[in-house]
């Protein structure tokens, strides 16, 4: 399969860029490890009956813009209905409100609906991991775990940074000490989340959010509430970074445990289900300091993402259309 570009990773920085280079004429495909598309832009079901099904989005959880060319992209999803507003604010849990200057922004039906929105019209393959790739023939050659043989003039890596790192490395090419120093310095804090399922409402207060201490959690959110479980009284607790690095390698029953005895007083009692997920690479902490890397070696190669320009949703968008538009 032969494209002019090829996006590696399907998260919001992944699909920005394919999304503004198609709609520049651009022949381009995403390929994304996962099952869904969407990175961070997660969004999970818990079936306990026919009656009561929770709905968890469990990575970002809300996105405001300070950039105006973020905000033209808002507007469009506005528009479209693919977004809503959700918030310009949420309690902490002192009990002070923690009040936004910007309108904080969710998926209408989930966060994951805003890259289904985005995928729906782009060539978009999931289940597929890239292993390697290289110059060969006058065009990149992609390898993929299924031995699938991809083929593009110009590539985009939009995974977390030391992923990209990975890959750049099993593929043989070779960074200066400088640029491999500066992705070396890039960094994420971990996030471990929980995914609760109850059988009654909890304390949780309107819109449906709360800041945490941040020891354990840092954040929790009804996501009946907030819209998108209508079926079942789903939580979500995102646990501290701290907590997050010291109880990543316990088991789940032990880490669920002490999250939702922490967060008791907002909850109570008559939890039905629960899962937990690990995000290794949640939050930067430390950014590349530029939109994007452009190495051209042997030829046309961006790194873009999160890691790059500026933290969160705003951030990813931001690089994946800078690298975009650098090819254009």
């Amino acid at each position: 399969m032969s494209f002019s570009c090829l996006v590696i990773g399907g998260g919001i920085a992944g699909l920005m860029a394919a999304t503004f280079l198609k709609r520049y004429g651009v022949d381009v495909a995403v390929l994304d490890k996962g099952r869904g598309i969407g990175g961070r832009l997660a969004t999970r079901r818990l079936t306990y009956s026919k009656e009561i099904e929770g709905v968890f989005d469990y990575g970002a959880q809300y996105f405001t813009a300070s950039d105006p060319q973020f905000q033209i992209w808002i507007d469009e999803w506005l528009a479209e209905g693919v977004i809503v507003e959700w918030s310009r604010g949420f309690f902490q849990e002192s009990g002070t409100l923690k009040v936004s200057n910007k309108p904080c922004y969710r998926g209408t039906k989930s966060n994951r609906s805003l890259a289904q929105y985005l995928a729906q019209s782009l060539t978009v393959y999931t289940n597929t991991q890239v292993t390697q790739f290289c110059w060969q023939n006058s065009c990149w050659q992609i390898q993929t775990q299924s031995g699938e043989i991809f083929q593009a003039d110009r590539l985009i890596l939009t995974a977390p940074v030391p992923q990209s790192l990975a890959l750049l490395d099993n593929s043989g090419i070779v960074l200066t000490p400088e640029i491999r120093d500066k992705l070396e310095q890039v960094t994420y804090h971990p996030c471990i989340t929980l995914l609760a399922l109850f059988d009654k409402a909890n304390q949780i207060p309107f819109p449906g959010a709360i800041w945490g201490s941040g020891n354990p959690w840092g954040w929790m959110a009804c996501n009946y509430q907030k819209g998108i479980s209508a079926r079942g009284y789903a939580v979500t607790i995102q646990a501290s970074p701290d907590f997050s690095r010291t109880y990543w390698d316990e088991e789940d029953a032990k880490i669920t445990q002490k999250l939702l005895k922490a967060a008791d007083s907002w909850l109570g009692s008559g939890l039905l289900d629960s899962q937990l997920h690990r995000w290794r690479y949640s939050q930067v902490s430390v950014s590349y300091g530029e939109p994007y890397l452009s190495l051209n070696m042997p030829a046309p190669l961006i790194l873009a993402g999160d890691g790059f320009v500026a933290p969160k949703i705003e951030g990813a968008v931001l690089s994946g259309l800078a690298a975009a538009r650098s090819l254009i």
